[in-house]
């Protein structure tokens, strides 16, 4: 049992129960400390939680017992302690730098922190990005990295400082061309597994959360989201919240409403936090698997630089490209290197092009130990044992390409997880040749499909045609990003900085 305090000497856990079940008041911050903290050394029963989550659930929370929910959480594990790595030495490696960092709310082909961590970092920003597996419909970072031969993920709180802010070794290996200062500038973007020992509190509600159908409550999605956020300490975090029909909300007004409430949190915490909101009906970019979206991203990020390689259809990409440039911009404004989001994007997209996050990804590849030779060859990759072409069955425009059906046949193939204890098949996937708003003929190839299991291929590829609709009229497909929300206010997103560059 915890120490009692003046403000938390009577409190048992029945009081924090009928307070929340009654909701007549809000909770203290105290309060909400107490019982996390209980929790977690045994004091508050799995079933005593579990009623006050369901009260959490019926009656909301307000947004100060949220934050306070979030740091409770935060504080029940391992915190990035940032100061204790930096050199007050003069070390240029050492140095304090900004912060910043990128949620994802989750989505289907989502492969845009692949090239925003890099892509970021190589403006000297520093990018701690921790980021979860593949489970249901929606695919994980970490999966589509571990993709790449020996590329580690676990670390330690101190490993992943080490990992940050210590010298790029001078030769490189990679077949890249050394930096002129990687002497004595650090590696700036890693993307890991978040810490066994962060937000424990998080992992154990959460498994409550999961069989008691509270998973939805905006307060408990929102703090269980923003901990493991926190538990990184960045300075800055820019949101990428989805809806449609492959997200976890439909509805662009939950998305907008689960935005501002992390938004809110993240600021009462310290944290500056904006969000981006963004359209998940259609898979994003051109791929949907594991090392099928690593072999995308590269594609994109060497199109520029690199004659012999084979060009990545731009067209088949370019929502990935958009929103991946959106949200660097917006990292960019956050970390004081650009003064509006429109010469972030500029800004952006100059290091897309001219080959500086393709040297930030191959030095992250490297020193997380995985093999430079794959991404620098990524046709050798060893491909899936077995594939088929989806054909289009008629003439006409692609209206939509059902995003939910596609993140639940990459499941089928093998590409996700049903339940965490599962492993994944990293060849398996779908690419994509033709999208929404594309016009098509009769026995055009659509996408092809890819797996290590044949007895569900053909079935696969109906799902996959099963998921494309189709017009007989020119479709105008809708905006990806519709607003940028902040603490100040939701505003609808200029799509003229997206037709500028």
């Amino acid at each position: 049992m915890t120490t009692p305090s003046s403000q938390t000497a009577n409190l048992t856990p029945q009081v924090i129960i009928a307070k929340k079940r009654q909701n007549d008041e809000a909770h203290t911050a105290a309060e909400i400390s107490w019982f996390i903290q209980e929790f977690m050394n045994g004091g508050v029963k799995d079933y005593q939680m579990t009623a006050w989550l369901m009260a959490i659930c019926l009656n909301s929370m307000t947004d100060e017992e949220t934050a306070a929910l979030t740091e409770s959480m935060v504080r029940s594990g391992e915190v990035m302690d940032w100061s204790s790595y930096y050199s007050d030495t003069g070390s240029t490696t050492r140095q304090r730098k900004h912060r910043v960092d990128k949620h994802s709310t989750g989505g289907v082909g989502d492969k845009v922190s692949l090239i925003l961590a890099p892509l970021v970092g190589s403006f000297g920003l520093t990018v701690p990005m921790m980021a979860g597996r593949g489970l249901g419909h929606t695919g994980g970072t970490i999966d589509k990295l571990e993709s790449i031969p020996g590329f580690r993920t676990q670390y330690t709180a101190k490993e992943f400082a080490e990992l940050l802010l210590s010298p790029l070794p001078n030769n490189d290996s990679s077949g890249e061309e050394a930096n002129s200062s990687s002497n004595s500038e650090p590696l700036n973007a890693a993307i890991v597994s978040p810490s066994v020992n962060m937000c424990p509190a998080d992992k154990r509600m959460y498994a409550l959360r999961d069989v008691t159908a509270t998973v939805t409550s905006l307060p408990l999605q929102t703090s269980s989201i923003m901990s493991k956020k926190i538990a990184e300490r960045p300075d800055s975090l820019v949101l990428d919240v989805k809806f449609g029909k492959g997200s976890f909300n439909t509805k662009v007004e939950e998305s907008l409403e689960l935005a501002k409430r992390m938004i809110q949190t993240g600021e009462l915490c310290g944290i500056q936090t904006t969000a981006l909101v963004t359209r998940m009906d259609d898979p994003l970019g051109c791929s949907v698997g594991n090392w099928i979206e690593v072999k995308e991203c590269i594609d994109i990020m060497t199109s520029g630089i690199e004659e012999n390689r084979t060009k990545v259809n731009q067209d088949v990409s370019k929502d990935l490209i958009d929103v991946t440039l959106a949200l660097a911009g917006q990292m960019l404004v956050q970390g004081g290197k650009a003064g509006t989001l429109k010469e972030g994007l500029v800004m952006a997209r100059e290091n897309l092009q001219n080959g500086k996050a393709w040297q930030n990804f191959c030095q992250m590849v490297k020193a997380q130990g995985g093999d430079p030779l794959v991404i620098k060859n990524p046709e050798k990759y060893a491909p899936a044992k077995f594939s088929a072409q989806v054909i289009s069955p008629r003439t006409g425009y692609i209206s939509c390409i059902d995003s939910m059906e596609i993140g639940l046949v990459g499941v089928l193939l093998g590409a996700g997880r049903k339940t965490v204890e599962e492993s994944v098949d990293f060849s398996a996937g779908i690419l994509f040749h033709k999208k929404a708003g594309m016009f098509v003929h009769e026995g055009d190839i659509l996408a092809d499909v890819y797996t290590e299991r044949s007895a569900i291929l053909e079935n696969a590829v109906q799902r996959v045609l099963g998921a494309f609709s189709f017009s007989e009229e020119a479709v105008e497909v809708p905006s990806l990003i519709t607003n940028i929300v902040t603490k100040d206010g939701v505003e609808p997103f200029d799509q003229s900085i997206l037709e500028a560059i």
